[in-house]
């Protein structure tokens, strides 16, 4: 299921997520120095940061498995090597090495952080990152990410 992830419609569609086993969120970390189309004054990772503290938070989703796709990374490498430094755009990065693999971690880790401060009880982190256009790479994560669902459901269900 797909959802217009607008933050202001979110009380509108959350409901719907009530009895999904997990959810998959898209977090376009490349745009962080970019902004919205629809409001030139948010930031595009700003924005899926708030989406994220929005659905950790849930207590409607408390016992969902969310999967965060830390996605772009291609791109994101791309704008790393042109010159482009992360820390002129997200302060807390400061004078960390402005490579793809220390951003790359440096993003999973807030992710993380943001999940484990939000959540209403504790879930395990799940995040990749990822270039969705590297068809054979995205689905051996898919395909891991389908096992992990189908392990917590037996779980839940106590046939394993």
């Amino acid at each position: 299921m797909f959802a217009d992830y607008n933050c202001a419609n979110l009380a509108t569609w959350i409901p719907f997520f009530e009895d999904v086993d997990a959810i998959i969120f898209l977090a376009p970390i490349s745009g962080f120095d970019q902004v919205l189309a629809e409001d030139k004054s948010v930031n595009r990772l700003e924005d899926s940061v708030l989406l994220w503290k929005m659905i950790c938070s849930n207590k409607l989703l408390a016992k969902v498995e969310l999967v965060l796709f830390l996605n772009k990374c291609d791109i994101l490498d791309k704008k790393l090597k042109s010159g482009v430094r992360l820390a002129k755009y997200v302060r807390s990065f400061q004078d960390r090495s402005n490579d793809s693999e220390t951003v790359q971690k440096y993003f999973r880790s807030k992710f993380a952080a943001i999940q484990r401060e939000y959540s209403p009880s504790p879930r395990k982190f799940y995040g990749f990152c990822t270039s969705v256009t590297e068809i054979t790479t995205t689905s051996g994560i898919l395909a891991s990410v389908r096992d992990m669902v189908i392990r917590e459901h037996l779980k839940r269900s106590r046939l394993l």
